[in-house]
Formats: structure tokens, C-alpha cells, sequence
């Protein structure tokens, strides 16, 4: 009776942990169903929030410039190839040509005007509905701002003469010259005030003046970066900085509104826009990227076009841009008011993928009893050694910091084009496999491998015979005074930086003075002399012989050390049983110290496919590529050429190299232990 009453506790007992098991398997499974829909729910947001579409319009060439004409609506592009087009609907109504880039347009729709600066010095008056040029004013300076005032009766231009001059130069309607003031400091926009009379000029000191034709200064707001970029947008003056500050004044230079992009990639600003309601701001930048501020000077969006960005118009709720590429976009102001919405909602949909993908690892991991086990010897370890896991998180941050860091980034870098010219994150673009096809291409890393295969087995042969065979002799010599005599002699060298004994042996295989070429005559072995360092046939051999007799003061003592651990009475025991010197070493001592062996061939080894010292400094890696490796070859991209991602890729093939290289060695020596 007592035990089917145990039974039945124990049957009991089971059906609870399976009825508990089921309900971790249903709560992993409804986890991992949210998590995916969460997923789901970032790819919604994520597509609603690519708030950058093409409008279809097409010069063929680079732009610069752009205005629009609601009346007529009409888009007209200033290229940067010498060119200036009108479009409607996406065709083209007319084109004309200059030898400059339209730098900057100025449209008046009421008649039928468009005003075009370019730098091949000329300022250029079209029809705006045809496209005739109806005037020509040769400025004879580079044009780079043009505007018309209120009243239709005068064009005022602003030059800049090299980088530190500029002319304020109005003309009248027939280009007659009325004035010309020079300014010396390289001026960055101009706008007319609605007065007519008063002008808006910003330059690249960070400095925005309202001055008079004449060039008389009433007022200046300073910014204290370089303005990039100025802007009129209704009765306001927009002006966006070098560091990514923006203002927007009034005809006053009172600031209304500032504001500064949070520019993480380093790119460099070029320009600014507003929507026509002057609520969000877009800045944009030689290498392609918008930054979208909103009413409250938030950064909601971010794109990368690709292309630098040199203008922006707006267009009822719209606003466009164009830059040095074939392309004119838009950006709707109504999905950027929607903008910070679903920014908020990717970041909501973020956090709970997380949670519940994180809460169905944990039940699968409750559900299977092995990985429960595990789990929870794994956490009650952790608990009771809280205090140590505590104390060794600095160090473990310090670690990632300073050495995991680096080589996350080369990771991640090793496949895009990271330069000396390309040396922000806005400038990088991915490449692929690019990268890595250079290595096979150019040649110099696979002539590399050969001479390090061979480096690599003279290494290991030069580690595991000559200093093993010195620490055995010297272990055989009787009496304590004579072992430490003569290993300290075997040690002292160690106390010569290598960088000196690199350049004793550098003066060793010197052609004319050098040793072993005297040594070479004097023994009437002069056919035999040789340029050792200077002949493709001996020189990788001469860096091999570098260091002969070879006894490293490391692997010695390590051996040395294995030996003195192994005592005297095992070789007495050996002795006792007819058991020679030479019986002892290879069938006792050798087995005993193979740890010591094992450690010494793999620290060779990474020593050796690392190291390049040596090579640098007597060959550079030549003659030709008889003495080049690999590791020089990451180092000359890096420090000299400038070529980092093409560098972060060969370190990324040496690492798998090493890591494949050591493992192995691992596993042969720790199979015959």
C-alpha cells in the first residue's frame, strides 16, 4: 500500500514538471510569435520613415541649382556641367548653355525673368518660358550669389576673387555697372531686404550683415563657425553653419530660431532648406547625407543620398532638392510630421523584439532540462561569486575598449573603403569583397604567404632543436655555480634590444665592411662573397640566418625550467635500469616537457606572422618582393599609404590565418600528450 501511494506521489509529481514544461514551451513559442511581429512592426515603421522619394526629373549631368515657379509650375535646374533647363511634369521645356556651373538662380515669374549666376564670370537673363537669353553681363570675376530687389530695377552679384576677396557689384536692368564694393572676406550668400534698398550677406567668417548698395555695414549677427550656406525663405534669413548650427534671422539680424544637427558621421555641411511654412529644417552635406529638424529643432530623420547636396526649394508641402548628381528629390512635410511618431514606434517595437525574443530563449531554456540544469548552475556560480564578477567589470571595460574594439572596428571596416581621403564615417561606403579581391589582384599578399610558410617552418625548426639542445647541456653539467655561470651567459643577450641586434647583423651582411664577406676573403672564399641582403636568391635567407646560433633566451629558460621540474631521481631510476643519456632525454625528458614545447611553437608562431621588424629594417621588404610578408604589407597601407580598409582586411586574413594556424598546433600537441 506504502507503494502505490509513492507511486502515485511520484506520478503526481511527474505530471506537475510536464504540465510546467508545457507551459514553458507555450510561453517560448507566444515570446518568439511576438518577437517576430515586432520584427514586423520595425520594417512597417522603418518604410514609413523613408521619407525620400525621385521625382522623375533628369538633366543627364551633375546640378547645382535649383528654383521653382508656381505659376507655371516649373522646375529650373542650374547644372554643374554647364547647362541651365527648365521642366514641367518631368520634360524638358528648354535648355541653355554657358562654360561654367550655374552656381546660383533667381526667378521672376512676373516678367517672365530668370536670373542666372555662373562662374565662368558671366551673369546670364532668360526668358523663363522659352529659354532666350536676353542678356549677357560679362562680370569678369566668378559669380557665386545672384539676386533681383522688389522693385525689379536692379541685379546685385557677389563675386569671390581666390579665397579671401569678394565684390558686392550692382548692375541695372540693361547690365549697366551702378556699383562696386570689395569686400576681404569670401563672402557665402545675397539677399535683398523687402525694402529694396538693404541687402543680406553672409560670409565665411560665421558673419551675416545687412549693408546698402554702396557696402556701408548696418548691422551684423555673428555665428562664430563658417556659413556655409545662406537662404531666404519668406521674410526670414537662413544661414547654416560649418559645425551643423543653423539660425534663422529676420531683415533685422534678430535670431529667431536656432538649432544644430547631431552630425555623428563627421560629414561635411553644405547646405540648407526649409519647408514653406519655415517649420522643418533639412541640412545637407557633401557626402549625401539630410539631416530633418522639426518645429522644435529635433532631429527626426536622417537619410544618405549618396551625392553632395548643394540645394533645396520648397513647394507647397514639399520640399526638393538636387545636388552634384542626376537626381532631383522630394520630401513630403506631411510624412515628416508623421516622422517623430514612428521614429518613437521603431524604438518601442525595438526594445520589446528584444524582450521577447530574450523571454523565449529563456523558456526554451526552462522547457529542456539539460539547458535548465546548465542555466542554473551557470547563475548560482555567478551569484556566489558576485563580489569578483563585480570588481572585474572595469576590466573587462577597459579590455573591450582598448584592445576588443579595435578589432570589432577593423572587422566591420575590412569591408569598405576607409582611406586617408575617405576618413569619416559619412565618406565610407560599403565595398563588399573589393577589399579582399585586391589581395589576390595586386599579388604582393600571396608573394607574402610564400616567404612567411617558409619563415614560419625555419622559426619553428630554429625554437625546438638549438635552444632545447643548450638547455639540455647546461641542465647536464654538474655543480650549481657552473649551471648558473653558464646560463646567465646564454641570458645576458636578452638585454640588447632587438632593434640593435637587427643592426648588428645589419653591418654582419653589409657588402663591403661587413663580416662575413671579410671572413669570406680572408679565407680565400671571395668568389662566395655576395650583396646578401641586396640579392633576390639570398636574402630571405639571410633573415632566416639572422640570430644564428639561434639560442633564444625564452625558449630556453622555458625548456631549461621543464627540465629542473622533471628531478633527478627519474633519471637515477632510468640509469639504474641500463638506461643511456640519450635513451633518457628521448624517451623521458623529451615526453615530459612537450607542454613546454607546445606553449614555445605557438608563441613562435604568432611571433613570426606578426613580426616584421627585422624585415623592415634591413630589407624593407625587398629586393623586389624576396623578403615581403604580409605583416609589412598591412603596415605600409596603414602608415604610409593611407589605404586603413584594405589594411583591416589583411589583418582580418591574418587573424583567421593565426587562429587556424594555433588551433591545429594545439591539437596535434595536445593529441600526443
Amino acid at each position: 500500500m506504502y507503494d502505490n501511494a509513492a507511486a502515485c506521489a511520484i506520478q503526481i509529481r511527474d505530471g506537475m514538471h510536464m504540465h510546467k514544461n508545457k507551459y514553458w514551451l507555450i510561453t517560448a513559442v507566444l515570446c518568439l510569435a511576438f518577437g517576430v511581429a515586432a520584427v514586423f512592426g520595425i520594417v512597417f515603421c522603418r518604410r514609413q520613415m523613408e521619407g525620400i522619394e525621385d521625382t522623375g526629373i533628369s538633366t543627364g549631368i551633375k546640378n547645382h541649382s535649383i528654383v521653382y515657379g508656381p505659376a507655371a509650375d516649373t522646375f529650373y535646374i542650374g547644372a554643374h556641367d554647364n547647362a541651365v533647363m527648365a521642366f514641367r511634369d518631368g520634360e524638358v521645356l528648354w535648355s541653355a548653355g554657358a562654360s561654367g556651373a550655374y552656381s546660383d538662380l533667381c526667378l521672376d515669374e512676373e516678367n517672365d525673368r530668370l536670373y542666372a549666376a555662373n562662374e565662368d564670370n558671366h551673369v546670364y537673363v532668360y526668358r523663363a518660358s522659352d529659354g532666350t537669353l536676353l542678356l549677357d553681363i560679362n562680370v569678369q570675376r566668378k559669380v557665386v550669389g545672384i539676386d533681383v530687389n522688389g522693385s525689379r530695377t536692379k541685379i546685385a552679384v557677389i563675386t569671390n576673387t581666390g579665397s579671401s576677396k569678394s565684390n558686392l557689384i550692382l548692375y541695372s536692368m540693361e547690365g549697366e555697372e551702378l556699383c562696386n564694393t570689395i569686400f576681404s572676406i569670401s563672402q557665402r550668400g545675397i539677399r535683398y531686404c523687402p525694402d529694396g534698398e538693404t541687402l543680406i550677406l553672409a560670409n565665411k567668417r560665421g558673419e551675416v550683415s545687412r549693408v546698402t548698395e554702396q557696402g556701408e555695414i548696418l548691422g551684423t549677427f555673428r555665428t562664430n563657425y563658417a556659413i556655409m550656406q545662406m537662404i531666404r525663405n519668406g521674410g526670414s534669413y537662413w544661414v547654416v553653419c560649418k559645425n551643423g548650427s543653423y539660425f534663422e534671422l529676420d531683415e533685422s539680424l534678430a535670431c529667431l530660431r536656432t538649432g544644430m544637427v547631431s552630425n555623428t558621421v563627421k560629414a561635411l555641411i553644405s547646405s540648407i532648406g526649409v519647408d514653406a511654412a519655415g517649420e522643418y529644417v533639412l541640412v545637407g552635406t557633401e557626402e549625401g547625407y539630410v539631416f530633418v529638424m522639426d518645429g522644435a529643432d529635433r532631429q527626426i530623420y536622417t537619410a544618405d543620398i549618396g551625392t553632395y547636396i548643394t540645394a533645396f526649394v520648397p513647394v507647397d508641402r514639399s520640399i526638393y532638392l538636387t545636388g552634384y548628381g542626376d537626381f532631383v528629390k522630394n520630401i513630403h512635410a506631411d510624412r515628416l510630421a508623421k516622422m517623430d511618431v514612428y521614429r518613437q514606434l521603431d524604438r518601442g517595437f525595438c526594445a520589446a523584439a528584444a524582450v521577447f525574443f530574450l523571454s523565449a530563449a529563456a523558456g526554451m531554456i526552462l522547457y529542456l532540462p539539460r539547458l535548465r540544469l546548465a542555466a542554473g548552475r551557470m547563475i548560482k556560480k555567478i551569484w556566489k561569486h558576485r563580489m569578483a564578477y563585480l570588481l572585474l567589470l572595469p576590466t573587462f571595460a577597459l579590455l573591450f575598449t582598448f584592445n576588443y574594439r579595435g578589432i570589432f572596428t577593423a572587422l566591420i571596416r575590412a569591408f569598405t573603403n576607409w582611406s586617408a581621403t575617405n576618413n569619416t564615417v559619412a565618406k565610407m561606403d560599403f565595398v563588399g569583397l573589393d577589399n579582399f579581391k585586391k589581395m589576390l589582384e595586386e599579388g604582393y599578399f600571396l608573394t607574402g604567404m610564400r616567404n612567411l610558410v617558409l619563415l614560419i617552418v625555419t622559426a619553428v625548426l630554429k625554437t625546438i632543436t638549438v635552444p632545447l639542445a643548450a638547455a639540455w647541456l647546461v641542465w647536464s653539467i654538474r655543480g650549481d655555480r657552473r649551471k648558473y655561470l653558464h646560463r646567465f651567459l646564454f641570458v645576458l643577450p636578452i638585454v640588447v634590444p632587438g632593434v640593435i641586434g637587427t643592426m648588428i647583423w645589419q653591418k654582419i651582411y653589409d657588402p663591403s665592411i661587413g663580416l662575413i664577406n671579410e671572413l669570406l676573403e680572408r679565407i680565400n672564399l671571395g668568389a662566395w662573397q655576395r650583396v646578401w641582403l641586396g640579392d633576390e636568391k639570398t636574402a630571405i635567407w639571410a633573415i632566416i640566418f639572422m640570430g644564428f646560433p639561434f639560442v633564444g633566451a625564452m625558449p630556453f629558460l622555458v625548456y631549461y625550467g621543464g627540465l629542473i621540474n622533471i628531478g633527478k631521481d627519474i633519471e637515477e631510476s632510468a640509469m639504474i635500469d641500463s638506461a643511456t643519456k640519450w635513451d633518457i632525454f628521448w624517451r623521458i625528458q623529451l615526453p615530459l616537457i612537450r607542454p613546454q614545447i607546445s606553449i614555445m611553437v605557438t608563441l613562435t608562431l604568432l611571433g613570426t606572422m606578426q613580426d616584421f621588424n627585422g624585415i623592415y629594417i634591413l630589407t624593407g621588404g625587398g629586393p623586389g618582393t624576396a623578403t615581403y610578408v604580409p605583416a609589412l604589407e598591412l603596415y605600409l597601407n596603414a602608415a604610409q599609404y593611407g589605404r586603413y580598409g584594405y589594411a583591416s582586411a589583411l589583418g582580418v586574413v591574418l587573424l583567421i590565418f593565426t587562429m587556424t594556424v594555433t588551433v591545429i598546433s594545439n591539437r596535434v600537441t595536445r593529441e600526443r600528450e
